[in-house]
C-alpha cells in the first residue's frame, strides 16, 4: 500500500509514472487487499459443493454417474459463470480508488496509458484468483479419464472444452474492465453487483428459453449455452470499455 500512496502523493514519481509502473504497483496493492481473498474463499466453497458434495449426494457416492449426466455441465456452469464475474469485479473495485483519480486528472499524465495498465493489472490478478476454479475443474477431467475412462468435456456431447475455458477469460476480461473503468465513476459495490446479476441473468434466462422451446437440452443448445457467454462478454466489455474511459479522460476535477 505504500509503494500505491507514494504513486498517488508524490508528483516528483510523475516522470516515471508509466504503464508498467502502474501494472505492478496495482497487482501489488490488490494482493495486500482483503476483498479477493474473502471472494475466492466463497468461491471455493461454492465450487466445492457443487463439484463434490452435491454429485456425492445425489449420486450415492457415485461421481462420475454424476459427470455422465447433463446436470453438471448445466449446474456447474452456472454457478461457475457468476462466481468469475463476482471474482473480476471485486478486484476492480479494490484496484480503482479515488485519490488515483484525482492525481491523474491533475497531471499531465496520459489517463489512456494509466486505464489500460489498471485493466490488465485487474484481469491479471482476476485470473491468478480464478485459477484454483480452472484448476478443480481439469484435476476433475483428468481423474476421471484416468480412473473411469471418462472424458467430462466430450466434444461429441458439445460439452467443448475450448467454449468452456474461452468463456471464463471472457466473463473475467469483462468483469475486470468494466469494474476497474466504471469503479472511477460510481460508488463501491455497484459493480460487483452489476457483473453478478447480468451473468445470474444469463444463466437462468438461457435454460428457461430453451425448456420453452424444445424437451431436452440437446447437443446445439448446449454449445451455445457454453459458448455465447464469449461474443456477449466481450461485446459489453467494448461498449462498456469505451464509453467508461472516455468518460473517464474527459473528466475534470470538481471544485
Amino acid at each position: 500500500m505504500k509503494s500505491q500512496q507514494h504513486i498517488v502523493t508524490n508528483p516528483s514519481y510523475l516522470p516515471t509514472l508509466n504503464m508498467r509502473i502502474v501494472y505492478f504497483n496495482s497487482i501489488k496493492k490488490i494482493l495486500k487487499s482483503k476483498l479477493p481473498y474473502v471472494i475466492l474463499a466463497i468461491s471455493l466453497l461454492t465450487d466445492g459443493f457443487i463439484y463434490f458434495l452435491w454429485p456425492y449426494a445425489t449420486h450415492m457416492g457415485n461421481i462420475s454417474l454424476y459427470y455422465e449426466s447433463d446436470t453438471w455441465i448445466i449446474l456447474t456452469m452456472q454457478v461457475t459463470f457468476v462466481m468469475l464475474a463476482l471474482m473480476g469485479a471485486s478486484i476492480g473495485e479494490t484496484n480503482a480508488i479515488s485519490s488515483e483519480k484525482i492525481y491523474v486528472l491533475s497531471k499531465p499524465i496520459k489517463r489512456g496509458t494509466f486505464l489500460l495498465g489498471k485493466c490488465l493489472s485487474t484481469f491479471t490478478t482476476s485470473l491468478l484468483f480464478a485459477s484454483p476454479t480452472i484448476l478443480i475443474l481439469v484435476g476433475i477431467a483428468i481423474f476421471e479419464a484416468v480412473h473411469h475412462n471418462l472424458n467430462i468435456f466430450d466434444v461429441s456431447r458439445a460439452e467443448n472444452p475450448y467454449a468452456i475455458f474461452g468463456s471464463f477469460i471472457a466473463i473475467l476480461i469483462f468483469s475486470s474492465c468494466i469494474a476497474t473503468i466504471w469503479k472511477y465513476q460510481t460508488r463501491g459495490g455497484i459493480l460487483m453487483i452489476a457483473c453478478f446479476g447480468i451473468l445470474l441473468i444469463y444463466v437462468i434466462l438461457y435454460p428457461m428459453l430453451v425448456d420453452s422451446w424444445e424437451s431436452d437440452f440437446s447437443n446445439v443448445t448446449r454449445f451455445w449455452w457454453l459458448f455465447l457467454p464469449i461474443p456477449i462478454c466481450i461485446f459489453l466489455t467494448t461498449i462498456g470499455t469505451i464509453i467508461g474511459s472516455y468518460i473517464f479522460i474527459k473528466s475534470e476535477i470538481e471544485s
